[in-house]
């Protein structure tokens, strides 16, 4: 005979089923600027990818319209033009350019989480010594209010002479906070012990292989306890009649 499953086997499957879908990243992606030629933007100018839309900020406050941001072709020479760019990634990267930033949000203005990236100086011109001018800034609004900020040093050069890529894993800084909005920038150090932005159009950064994913939605929870609770009614229900018809008295 088939068991009916218990009301206690049902709310474990629905804790397990919760938990399941807050601990896993829904709809994660990367952001690989892939899907785009090279080009140029100005201050203010959007583009897209992935569910995410990215607005290129003049400088870190936003203001102004100049040349602030390139999507750029590692494989074409041309593309590296206006900056020295560096190494170790062969695919599309974006480049944020004379103290520029890059701002990242959900299309559909849903939270989002982000796990990681790939980074590097942009130096405005190759042959400079090899020491780290800089650092990486990372800006998240959180979708409750708030924000919340890391700092990454460059990675320096390689044998060559050329900055290089690096990674940057955030699940510490960033893998629990659930995000409306994330600012990339870049700072100088001044000499002086600090950090700063604007920095005469040489604070410059690139940056690839964006890890993010949206965060559900509580609807989503809603339905699927919704869902799991009728589920659980149906078999209550189903327990009730079975019972009732193994008690019914033998007819004589």
């Amino acid at each position: 005979m088939k068991s009916t499953p218990t009301l206690k086997h049902l709310a474990g499957l629905l804790v397990s089923a919760v938990t399941l879908l807050g601990a896993a990243p829904a709809m994660a992606d990367t952001i690989t600027f892939d899907s785009h030629g090279p080009d140029v933007f100005a201050g203010g100018d959007t583009f897209t990818e992935a569910g995410y839309t990215m607005q290129v900020l003049d400088t870190v406050a936003g203001s102004g319209g100049g040349f602030a941001g390139a999507i750029v072709n590692p494989a074409d020479p041309t593309s590296c033009t206006v900056a020295a760019c560096p190494v170790g990634n062969s695919s599309m990267f974006y480049l944020g350019m004379n103290d520029g930033g890059l701002s990242i949000h959900r299309t559909d203005a849903s939270a989002f989480s982000v796990h990681g990236l790939d980074y590097a100086f942009a130096a405005p011109v190759g042959g400079l010594p090899n020491v780290n001018y800089g650092q990486l800034v990372l800006t998240g609004k959180l979708a409750g209010g708030g924000t919340v900020n890391s700092v990454f040093d460059f990675p320096l050069q390689n044998a060559a002479g050329s900055y290089v890529f690096g990674v940057v894993p955030l699940s510490t800084a960033f893998g629990h906070a659930n995000l409306s909005e994330l600012t990339v920038s870049a700072c100088l150090f001044d000499g002086h012990g600090g950090c700063v932005n604007p920095a005469g159009n040489q604070a410059q950064f690139a940056i690839d292989n964006v890890n993010v994913s949206a965060v559900p939605e509580p609807s989503a929870y809603a339905m699927l306890m919704l869902g799991l609770g009728g589920v659980a009614f149906a078999a209550r229900r189903r327990a009730r009649q079975t019972g009732a018809a193994t008690t019914l008295p033998a007819q004589a």
